[in-house]
């Protein structure tokens, strides 16, 4: 998905195209192809805007790991990023450490995420802040692999097109999953590992379990089409990977999917399994949705009105309760899209 390991560390120092962020590296993956390009595409529109003022574009970045730790975002995980991330302002208010989860809200149609950092990608030296980002993917060597996904990591490309004569904001999402590979306990860590013990072990574990529960939907998904009349609900598998894969699997939104196997004979039975879910996806049928354009104005009251509302529950006694995490994330996020709309301006 980004590439071989360390080619990320390697364009965040400038260590490749000659210092410029914007050349691509021939190494590169799909995420950082995709993300020169639709930059590339963001600056031929606003260089049109100079010319007669039409259209205003503005595209940002955020990554994020799903692991057994919590939902982590990798723009404010460093430490460096982290202290920039408690001093930066945005739309007036500051963010604190406290709000640097990132929270799935189920509820959604369809699920969505809050609270994890929305780049704008306005420079070069932010494309850097990205691969920075990425650079921090979780791995760890194992018995099977020597750089091995520890997590599921998901990146977002997220443009917002301005029209200024309806003053309506289209806005498209670009959602790159790079999945970590199922593994037999034993066969990754030693005969004497256990996932009671925590560690990578427990991660092989909730990874393992996590991509069942996607093959199984996948699975569940393409029999209930065949069966008129079979149910289905994507709610028997709450998992964050599932349910963030929704539009994905309902055929909503256009999808490429990406099967990567070992070579080597020892890994013969999880190649038969990548195999076999690539089968099964494969089967999906899709009829995506084309991105409507929004009213600019009604997509400012709907933040404004959210931000109101999780700043009131987080002022009473209970601080939100047990949602509190939620009302915080949802803060957070509010606080950006305001400061994108900001950037728009009817004229």
């Amino acid at each position: 998905m980004f590439g071989p390991p360390g080619i990320m560390a390697r364009a965040a120092s400038g260590d490749l195209g000659d210092g410029d962020s914007r050349r691509c590296c021939p190494d590169y993956g799909l995420f950082p192809r995709g993300l020169l390009s639709a930059f590339d595409a963001v600056e031929s529109i606003r260089r049109e805007k100079g010319a007669d003022g039409g259209r205003d574009a503005v595209l940002t970045a955020s990554a994020v790991e799903l692991s057994v730790n919590g939902n982590e975002d990798m723009l404010a995980r460093s430490e460096s990023a982290r202290r920039r991330a408690e001093s930066e302002e945005i739309g007036g208010a500051t963010r604190s450490g406290s709000q640097l989860g990132v929270v799935i809200d189920r509820a959604a149609d369809p699920p969505r995420l809050y609270g994890m950092t929305e780049l704008p990608l306005d420079s070069p030296s932010n494309l850097r802040r990205v691969f920075a980002a990425l650079a921090t993917r979780n791995t760890a060597s194992t018995l099977m692999n020597d750089s091995s996904s520890r997590s599921h990591c998901f990146a977002f490309l997220t443009l917002r097109v301005h029209d200024a004569e309806k003053d309506t904001v289209q806005t498209s999402r670009f959602q790159f999953a790079d999945l970590a590979g199922s593994e037999r306990i034993k066969d990754a860590h030693g005969e004497m590992a256990s996932w009671k013990d925590g560690g990578e072990a427990l991660n092989g574990l909730i990874t393992n379990y996590s991509l069942m529960m996607l093959s199984a939907c996948a699975r569940g998904l393409v029999e209930s089409r065949r069966k008129p009349g079979a149910k289905f609900s994507f709610r028997t598998y709450m998992v964050d990977l599932v349910q963030l894969l929704k539009e994905s699997m309902t055929g909503h939104a256009s999808t490429a999917c990406f099967v990567c196997l070992s070579q080597t004979p020892d890994n013969l039975t999880q190649s038969k399994f990548a195999l076999d879910f690539g089968e099964v996806f494969a089967k999906l049928s899709t009829k995506p949705r084309p991105a409507k354009a929004r009213s600019r104005t009604k997509l400012v009251k709907s933040s404004a009105a959210l931000l109101r509302e999780a700043e009131r529950m987080l002022s009473n006694p209970g601080g939100g309760g047990s949602y509190r995490v939620m009302r915080q994330a949802q803060k957070r996020d509010c606080q950006q899209q305001l400061d994108l709309l900001r950037r728009f301006s009817k004229t």
